[in-house]
């Protein structure tokens, strides 16, 4: 029992009975399961007026509760007979019907392996006793709206999907009746039915996602035709190229900003990013023609060197048409960072990433098109390093320069390759502002 608790509160909840209803208009519903009535009526009364809310003073009632209600977040405490709070949670989880409720522990518990325990056992998050009520509506309403941006983006998935297979049927029904046998037998249809797929998908697109996706396109595609690829190959890397971020759309998109890098990002900011060339795979696992698509999308993220995500791939391992878009979205977000040079500047940064993030061999590939998207005029920078933001600094980069602290000690000598401990030397004293004349690295020489 909670200290300075009336009696009179135990007594009014225990007229109440096992399981209570409040405010049935209100959509979301939160379980708060605990065998001290007070502490039930303690939580109940913090929340009740923004959500409805069911009780169970027993583990074996809150999982009667919670497979025949399915709420929407449940408190859950630790210190109960019979069945305690962990066992809760854990048959929660093995149950194919509840195993997405988030469950938050509250609990008087405070030793680091009690946390521990209740983490592998599947609770998101832990409220300790004694209660202090901004803190509990903070956290539920935290914990509700990551549910909320989960389920949106199950939901958003399905139903991209059955739109973009419903794209595609049409496009084939139409190409079928408008081309003639010999067109079907060559690199054209396909063509037709990426043009056509990419006017019915970028109805899904918010403009600024759409500009991006069809530039990265561009890219990767007239690179491809640089390198003498099929017509079919190239618009096979095309379509890749316009969806492989497909994945991040929907709410999502509150989880993963564009302009936030990834060391910045919270778990569950990372988690959602590195799930997004699946999410984008996914689409196209029903869809027997674009498997090959499919991988591309799934592997856009993956590094030259090793290290990237999903799958850890590395070199040609890596599908070519990934290669390809991994090039086009570095000169694409280079070119559109500076105002002048454009082109021969995003063509330094692509120099830059290789090898350990770019493949070296295509970036030539990409010179004539990057002229002609970013309309810059046919000239060459003489300038063979560049400076690098810390947080865009990777293993592998050689320093073209010292790196020397304001007391002007040298911090890692020019020629130095970059590892793990120097980079996170450099970035812990750009946090305090003690680098002086910012990091510069050689750009790499593709000749």
């Amino acid at each position: 029992m909670l200290p300075g608790m009336p009696d009179t509160v135990c007594k009014g909840a225990a007229t109440e009975g096992k399981l209570t209803m409040e405010s049935q208009e209100k959509t979301t519903t939160i379980l708060i399961v605990d065998d001290i009535a007070a502490n039930v009526m303690l939580l109940k009364g913090l929340l009740k007026k923004e959500y409805a809310i069911s009780t169970a003073s027993s583990g074996k009632e809150a999982l009667e509760i919670a497979r025949t209600t399915l709420p929407d977040l449940i408190l859950l405490d630790i210190m109960m007979p019979e069945m305690d709070g962990y066992e809760v949670c854990q048959a929660l989880k093995a149950d194919a019907a509840t195993e997405k409720i988030p469950v938050l522990f509250v609990t008087a518990l405070l030793e680091p392996g009690d946390e521990t325990k209740g983490f592998e056992v599947g609770a998101v998050d832990f409220i300790t006793k004694p209660i202090v009520g901004d803190v509990v509506r903070a956290r539920v309403r935290a914990h509700l709206a990551l549910k909320a941006a989960q389920d949106e983006l199950a939901e958003w998935n399905n139903s991209l999907k059955t739109r973009l297979l419903q794209s595609i049927k049409t496009i084939r029904v139409k190409t079928d009746e408008l081309m003639s046998a010999e067109e079907k037998a060559s690199d054209l249809r396909g063509y037709s039915m990426t043009l056509d797929l990419l006017s019915g998908v970028f109805e899904l697109m918010e403009d600024r996602f759409g500009i991006r996706a069809r530039a990265i396109s561009e890219l990767a595609g007239d690179a491809a035709r640089q390198m003498k690829l099929s017509g079919l190959e190239v618009a096979k890397i095309r379509l890749a190229g316009l969806l492989h971020d497909v994945g991040t759309l929907g709410k999502v998109k509150d989880l993963i900003r564009e302009d936030k890098n990834e060391s910045e990002m919270t778990a569950n900011e990372v988690e959602a990013y590195h799930a997004h060339p699946l999410r984008g795979e996914d689409l196209f696992t029903s869809i027997e023609d674009l498997q090959d698509v499919g991988l591309m999308v799934r592997g856009h993220h993956e590094l030259y060197g090793g290290g990237g995500f999903p799958d850890g791939l590395q070199g040609e391992a890596i599908p070519l048409g990934a290669r390809l878009i991994a090039v086009a979205d570095v000169i694409e977000r280079a070119a559109n960072s500076v105002s002048d040079n454009c082109s021969e500047f995003a063509m330094m940064k692509a120099r830059l990433y290789a090898p350990i993030v770019l493949d070296p061999t295509l970036i030539r590939h990409f010179n004539l098109i990057s002229r002609t998207l970013y309309f810059d005029p046919k000239k060459t920078l003489t300038n063979k390093e560049v400076e690098v933001p810390p947080n865009e600094l990777v293993s592998g980069m050689r320093l073209s320069r010292d790196v020397n602290n304001e007391a002007r000690m040298l911090l890692l000598q020019k020629g130095e390759k970059l590892d793990v401990s120097g980079i996170s030397l450099i970035r812990s004293n750009c946090r305090m502002k003690q680098i002086i004349g910012g990091v510069w690295v050689y750009v790499y020489n593709e000749d």
